[in-house]
């Protein structure tokens, strides 16, 4: 009697261990499987995120060519007011165009947007995270920027306008010109949230 009592007791305990070294097994091999997916998914989205950085640094780089031209060629435009008029569609189309550029290049990086919101184990992933950020503020910045001084000398244009032809001994008279409305980007950004506006003084 106390042997077969001895027995199903032996055999509780081994049944008992038995089920809890499966529910560790599995714990376990659940555990080390979805740490494996996890640094698969993260070293995917690291590829990806240098990919596409890639693609916005090349395009980016494009831009800031661009407003270095357009900021010498806004320079000289608003250097006699006489001439405005006759080079206004001109650079009001080089000034729309260029925000349709920065539009783009903001829209191409939108995978960095949405994945550089996390920090990852590849430093890699994690400095160009840092770099889009800088970059795509900087380009953004310096584009309102540019914006802002087309606009200021266009008031100041029109303000010269209203005097000059008014003006006893004026021959000619001179129009009013249009400030230019933007369409996506009206404020300074600050994207890394750093407290600076990198851009804002073109710099």
């Amino acid at each position: 009697m106390v042997k077969e009592q001895y027995i199903k007791f032996f055999s509780f305990l081994i049944g008992i261990t038995l089920i809890i070294s499966g529910v560790i097994y599995t714990f376990t091999k659940t555990y080390k499987d979805e740490k494996k997916e996890k640094v698969l998914e993260e070293s995917a989205i690291a590829d990806e995120i240098g990919d596409v950085y890639k693609t916005f640094f090349d395009k980016e780089e494009e831009i800031s060519k661009y407003s270095e031209d357009l900021n010498e060629e806004m320079l000289e435009y608003v250097s006699f007011y006489t001439t405005m008029p006759d080079g206004y569609k001109e650079i009001y189309k080089k000034v729309e165009d260029y925000e349709t550029y920065v539009k783009e290049v903001e829209d191409i990086s939108s995978y960095l947007k949405d994945k550089c919101r996390e920090r990852y184990s590849s430093v890699d992933a994690n400095e160009k995270c840092n770099a889009y950020y800088i970059n795509l503020e900087k380009t953004i910045n310096i584009h309102i920027g540019i914006v802002k001084y087309f606009n200021t000398k266009i008031d100041e244009y029109n303000v010269w306008t209203e005097k000059e032809n008014e003006s006893v001994g004026s021959t000619v008279k001179y129009d009013k010109l249009e400030k230019y409305t933007s369409k996506f980007y009206t404020e300074y950004v600050d994207l890394n949230e750093d407290g600076t506006f990198l851009g804002m003084n073109n710099d």
